[in-house]
């Protein structure tokens, strides 16, 4: 993809953004959750804009939705995401109900938070398509399935071909960060700040799909105001198993009034299993 296009779907996404105006990141960070939930009878609306490359691969996604105060710090929500994979088109991909509870902690310099909610995702064509259509063309043909072992209808050349088409499409999202497929996502969140002008998030993630194998992963960010308006800082998001996913991301943050904070991002994957590069925007509109 050019990179005149990504700039500008970026600026258009933050445009659009506006009006609306978190996806199940944070208000105050990119990736990582922070305590903070609306009062009761107010609320945030928010959409976030991520552009991620892996080798020749480009996924674009964007999530708007909102979190309103139902209670004494108890805050419920929802964001639905679109996302358009190897250039498949914009498809609906999940909505994402969540509860957030802000644990009442009083003058501890602490602050600590619940953040539970349930996806229900469109299912991902990526994970399945390769095996389905290979087994499907060897039931149009008559044959036997030899297995995973044997060789395809095509001889060696066609299962060299089919085990990279394979590979290919089996580029899904696992872990913590999992997508096109139904799951249950829990963070117990810790906030706090680091003198007057630093502030430190700290989030421990779990997921849990239908399938039952459970993943584990962590989202750190720490964000320095310079002024009233501005803010930079890095962020780090990631699964505890080291062969998955794992991204540093630096982060620039303007609230140019009281109530709203725009989100700029640029992050680098870490390991095989990592996006190389992504660019991220976000907007929270606070009523």
């Amino acid at each position: 993809m050019h990179p005149k296009t990504i700039l500008s779907l970026t600026g258009a996404a933050s445009l659009v953004a506006i009006p609306t105006a978190r996806a199940h990141h944070g208000q105050d960070f990119l990736v990582a959750l922070d305590a903070d939930v609306p009062d009761p009878w107010h609320a945030t609306v928010f959409s976030s804009f991520e552009w991620s490359k892996r080798g020749d691969e480009d996924e674009l996604s964007i999530e708007p939705g909102f979190m309103a105060g139902i209670g004494p710090g108890l805050a419920l929500g929802t964001s639905v995401r679109f996302a358009e994979e190897e250039s498949s088109g914009w498809d609906y991909s999940s909505v994402d109900p969540t509860l957030q509870w802000k644990i009442p902690t009083g003058d501890f310099p602490v602050s600590f938070a619940l953040s539970a909610g349930y996806v229900f995702a469109e299912e991902s064509g990526h994970s399945h398509g390769s095996a389905g259509h290979h087994h499907h063309e060897e039931e149009e043909e008559g044959g036997v399935d030899p297995g995973p072992d044997g060789p395809g209808p095509g001889g060696e050349e066609h299962e060299h071909d089919h085990g990279q088409e394979h590979d290919h499409g089996s580029h899904s999202h696992g872990g913590i960060h999992r997508h096109g497929e139904d799951h249950f996502h829990l963070r117990f969140i810790a906030d706090t700040r680091l003198g007057e002008q630093t502030r430190l998030v700290v989030n421990l993630i779990g997921v849990a799909p239908g399938s039952g194998e459970y993943d584990f992963g962590y989202a750190i960010g720490l964000r320095h105001q310079f002024t009233h308006a501005w803010a930079a800082g890095v962020e780090n998001i990631g699964d505890f198993n080291v062969h998955g996913e794992n991204e540093v991301i630096a982060g620039l943050y303007w609230t140019p009034v009281h109530a709203c904070t725009i989100r700029l991002g640029a992050g680098a994957g870490i390991g095989q299993a990592s996006s190389d590069f992504s660019l991220r925007s976000g907007v929270t509109w606070r009523f």
